[in-house]
């Protein structure tokens, strides 16, 4: 599992780095109140926004995931074709049910801490339908573990939400940054659909179970104290 968590973590900061996500932070801070000196206050509802929207839909992959431990070898296997029509997605394959998605919108007051609570929820689904993919690798590894994959999540969530929250903290630097790394979101969804690939076919041939067995056998016990 801890490899797993790793991975979750792992996989939420490529989500930020989504051809959705990152071109979009300059206006993100914009829209927080960067202008006005609380950006890192309103970053903490935004990131609670999305959050909470990502956990409750991975509540129900938790519930059936529950239901249906017994044939969890079943749901490897399953999850593990997911995967890699998922990182197909990721490097070009259409899938038109994806791009038909829309999400809801926020046009309130985003100044304030309520209003950017509703923006981040807001736009935690309006990023779906690009994020969807690396998103769907946690729900499937969540639904493999049950209630106990609700971790993936929370992981995933952290993941997307470290680099949300050190923009905000880092403001006046960061914008600039961003502005001229906007062309690496393209090479990071090839990179993040190959990876997902990589893990399905993991997860096909049992693979996956023994990488997992492989770093807990050789990671310090101090750490996983910690995770």
């Amino acid at each position: 599992m801890e490899l797993s968590i790793a991975a979750a973590f792992l996989a939420g900061m490529l989500s930020f780095l989504s051809p959705c996500v990152l071109p979009l932070v300059p206006t993100y801070l914009a829209y927080l109140g960067g202008d006005q000196g609380r950006p890192v206050k309103n970053a903490l509802f935004f990131i609670l926004g999305f959050g909470i929207i990502f956990i409750l839909l991975g509540l129900p992959f938790t519930v059936l995931g529950s239901l249906l431990q017994d044939y969890k070898p079943i749901l490897a296997k399953v999850g593990g074709v997911l995967l890699i029509f998922f990182g197909l997605y990721m490097l070009g394959l259409k899938l038109p049910f994806l791009a038909q998605m829309r999400g809801v919108s926020y046009t309130g007051d985003t100044s304030r801490p309520w209003g950017a609570f509703l923006m981040g929820a807001a736009l935690a689904t309006a990023w779906l339908p690009c994020i969807g993919p690396i998103l769907g690798g946690i729900l499937t590894l969540t639904a493999m573990e049950g209630f106990g994959g609700l971790v993936y999540l929370v992981a995933y969530v952290l993941g997307l939400a470290v680099p949300f929250f050190l923009v905000a903290l880092f403001a006046d630097r960061v914008a600039v940054i961003v502005r001229k790394s906007g062309r690496i979101s393209l090479w990071v969804e090839r990179v993040a659909g190959a990876i997902l690939i990589f893990v399905g076919f993991l997860m096909i041939t049992d693979a996956f179970q023994r990488l997992n067995n492989f770093f807990i056998r050789f990671t310090p016990e101090w750490l996983f104290e910690r995770l």
